[in-house]
């Protein structure tokens, strides 16, 4: 049985998965030179790709000016997943669908030592650790994350993605979701068990650095910094190369032709994606730019 409190902390989303290894950005918005948004350039197209942030605090409103006026400027708003369509009630389903172990408990799932710390921590967070026993080791990651985050003040309904999806709908524009919410949690699900104890154990470790490190991400994130943005966002992702190739890059590589069908058919479209996605070697910009487009950060 599922606690209720676990059942509404799993309904926050795949976006809970993906900042496991790249922790999440916070802070006031302030005036800068440049933002995390770039244009593609193009006679026939108006398509901006930016860099979102899933978990913010009210007070990270507004947003800077540049970003306000791509998504003024554009008639499509294009998201990770449609979040008009799959909501906080359908993530929970399909988590709850794939993310409960029928055959073994956590305790049977993982080492002694990750269970012991995942124990420490429940204690913390002042949970029963047995409330989390029918789960797998990514839900378990998933719901102490977001557990901590919200203990910080952190609230996925302000992050960038959302408050855009709020935005197009009262203002009548087209949204579009890349991938949904049971591709999204089926990534996850598919990874191997060590791979999956591995998410855990990390987030495990880390939980004391959240808030520590985000005063350096967001001054990155909020001045369009990308080269700092890489070595804090992408360091802690690729020492697990199978997740990071699984949870990035082919994502990545997956939406690249999607995205140049839009170029070349003259969409007037806001993109917007985890900031991890766009940066490295293997980011949506470097492969655009790769394939031919000049892509200009803004």
């Amino acid at each position: 049985m599922i606690e209720p409190q676990f059942r509404r902390i799993i309904g926050i989303g795949f976006s809970s998965l993906v900042l496991l290894f790249v922790f999440f950005a916070a802070g006031e918005a302030r005036a800068q030179d440049k933002s995390f948004l770039w244009r593609v350039q193009s006679d026939k197209s108006n398509i901006y790709i930016l860099g979102s942030v899933h978990f913010l605090k009210k007070q990270n409103y507004p947003l800077n000016k540049t970003i306000e006026k791509a998504f003024d400027s554009t008639q499509k708003l294009v998201l990770e997943i449609d979040l008009k369509s799959e909501d906080a009630g359908t993530v929970q389903r399909v988590t709850l669908e794939k993310g409960i172990n029928r055959d073994r408990t956590l305790q049977q799932n993982v080492s002694p030592e990750t269970y012991s710390l995942a124990e420490k921590r429940a204690q913390e967070l002042g949970i029963d650790i047995r409330a989390l026993s029918p789960l797998k080791p990514w839900v378990v990651a998933l719901t102490m994350t977001a557990l901590q985050l919200q203990k910080l003040g952190f609230d996925p309904n302000y992050g960038v993605d959302r408050y855009l999806a709020e935005r197009a709908v009262k203002s009548g524009k087209t949204i579009v979701g890349l991938e949904t919410v049971a591709f999204q949690v089926g990534l996850i699900d598919q990874l191997p068990e060590r791979d999956q104890e591995s998410m855990l154990r990390q987030s495990l470790k880390e939980m004391d650095l959240l808030d520590k490190g985000l005063d350096q991400i967001v001054r990155a994130w909020s001045t369009g910094d990308v080269t700092a943005l890489e070595g804090l966002l992408l360091s802690g992702m690729r020492e697990y190369p199978a997740v990071h190739q699984t949870i990035i890059v082919d994502r990545n590589r997956r939406w690249l032709p999607r995205i140049e069908k839009m170029i070349e058919q003259g969409e007037s479209t806001l993109i917007a994606v985890g900031a991890a996605h766009l940066i490295g070697k293997d980011g949506v910009i470097e492969l655009l730019r790769a394939r031919g487009y000049t892509v200009e950060q803004m």
